[in-house]
């Protein structure tokens, strides 16, 4: 596979809903691969109130979190016209057929299972930050 430099955009400003530390450090390590300008919320309540004030291109959203579940927020979010083209991919150890299609029915057009891999990480990026 021919990694171009267009093959992965840099500098895009990322929301990443987070609240596993782990799993966090792990992304922001990816993400700064790409000298991407990211911002964490670690519940769907901050991820809202993030998104609001920073504008990200893009939200990658947990879906098992505190406060406010990913799809919750997602929903919500999606209310918002400011956020109804913005790519939300769900972040979600369970990738089985129902918690996908509650993902693409609360407005993810995509997911990344977990445990996740830079390879599947990257490519879907780039696919919705094109």
């Amino acid at each position: 596979m021919n990694h171009t430099a267009t093959a992965h955009p840099a500098g895009r400003r990322i929301l990443v809903v987070e609240d596993n530390e782990t799993n966090l450090a792990m992304i922001l390590a990816m993400l700064s691969m790409h000298d991407h300008q990211v911002v964490v919320a670690h519940n769907g309540q901050e991820a809202i109130e993030q998104a609001q004030i920073f504008d990200p291109e893009l939200i990658l959203m947990d879906i098992q979190m505190p406060v406010m579940n990913g799809l919750e927020a997602t929903r919500r979010l999606r209310a918002m016209p400011a956020f109804r083209q913005t790519p939300i991919l769900a972040l979600t150890a369970d990738a089985g057929p129902n918690a996908v299609q509650e993902c693409l029915g609360a407005g993810m057009p995509d997911h990344l299972p977990k445990p996740i891999t830079l390879q599947l990480f990257f490519s879907t990026l780039a696919h919705h930050l094109q």
